[in-house]
């Protein structure tokens, strides 16, 4: 492998292996920030929470639609930046919580839904890993990643502050102001982070794909987005992510002896479904693969998997899933001997109008 590759290489693995310390210091001391910002959305009564974001973030977002609406039954919903930008019109967002979630906090799109927002009068809130970027300073309030500089391109350590920054807000509406469910998390990734190996063997099963579904049901949908893009950026693997019940309504027809299924499951309401897809996939003749995260239960028939039993509610447990998909897809890539911090055509920062 080239010296070039092989820095690229450490860069990223540096940067994945900061995410327990990162995790760690939001939960330290962003946590009077998300405690003053559930006061004032519990004062305000929002109708609905909108997301808007890109990339990775909009994962990120994803994630915390399933968290809002199920632990805080809230309404959310994504926004569709277009409709500001290009068609010069959208929503009218004058009595909702309008959340901005970004890297970079660069996007030219992201920023103008948020000034439309507050220009209306919405309550405006930027999560973003650069305090000092547009998309900061046209927020009412600012969530910070706390994550440093980060270098590669596939985004590691932010996504997963972004996460733990909106799972932190959901536990304080839903009453845990202390966030006690939260603080196993740290050392659940730290874990998930010594699992190179056993990734290894996973990523071997997938050496020759050219394409590959990741299935996710529940809470393990938003992962398995995540896990999908990553995929598509360290290995060049088409892969596409599905809701298991998407999956079942058409894209199973895929399902072939050289197609790998990569199951996504997180324990708690939604492994039921990720094992009843395993079993349908493997009845169909299709090859069979699991990252699992949580409180995971032994498979009934048994899989490839790249596993961690950790023992956090379900609601938490993708962002460690998220960080087992990081690990496959840098094994992966570099079984490929491809150089998964820089993929080809793209740049760190994406700009979007």
């Amino acid at each position: 492998m080239s010296e070039g590759k092989e820095s690229g290489r450490q860069q990223l693995l540096d940067e994945m292996a900061e995410q327990p310390g990162v995790i760690a210091r939001v939960l330290e001391r962003q946590l009077d920030n998300v405690r003053r910002l559930a006061d004032e959305l519990r004062r305000r009564q929002p109708v609905a929470l909108v997301f808007v974001a890109r990339g990775s973030s909009d994962n990120a977002a994803t994630y915390a639609r399933y968290l809002i609406e199920t632990r805080n039954h809230q309404l959310t919903s994504l926004a569709a930046p277009s409709t500001v930008t290009i068609y010069g019109s959208g929503p009218y967002l004058g009595k909702s919580a309008v959340f901005a979630i970004s890297q970079s906090g660069q996007s030219e799109d992201v920023v103008a839904y948020l000034r439309h927002a507050r220009n209306q009068g919405a309550l405006t809130v930027a999560v973003v890993n650069d305090a000092s970027s547009p998309l900061a300073a046209s927020a009412e309030w600012v969530l910070e990643c706390l994550a440093g500089p980060e270098v590669s391109v596939p985004a590691t350590k932010t996504v997963t502050a972004q996460m733990a920054l909106l799972a932190a807000l959901a536990t304080v509406l839903a009453g845990d102001t202390q966030c006690r469910a939260l603080m196993p998390l740290p050392g659940a990734v730290e874990r998930a982070l010594g699992l190179r190996s056993e990734a290894a063997v996973l990523a071997r099963q997938m050496v020759t794909a050219d394409a590959a579904a990741v299935v996710g049901r529940g809470f393990a949908y938003p992962a398995a987005l995540e896990i999908a893009l990553k995929l598509k950026e360290m290995t060049s693997t088409t892969a596409e992510a599905f809701s298991a019940a998407d999956f079942f309504h058409g894209p199973v027809a895929l399902v072939d002896p050289d197609y790998p299924v990569l199951l996504v499951d997180v324990g708690g309401r939604s492994a039921r479904a990720a094992l009843d897809s395993a079993a349908e996939v493997a009845r169909r003749g299709g090859k069979v693969l699991l990252v699992r995260a949580g409180e995971v239960v032994p498979l009934e028939t048994p899989a490839p998997e790249l596993a961690l039993r950790v023992p956090l509610a379900e609601y938490y447990t993708p962002i460690v899933a998220v960080v087992l998909g990081q690990i496959l897809s840098f094994e992966l890539a570099t079984a490929r001997g491809l150089d998964p911090a820089h993929p080809r055509g793209l740049n760190k920062v994406t700009r979007t109008k």
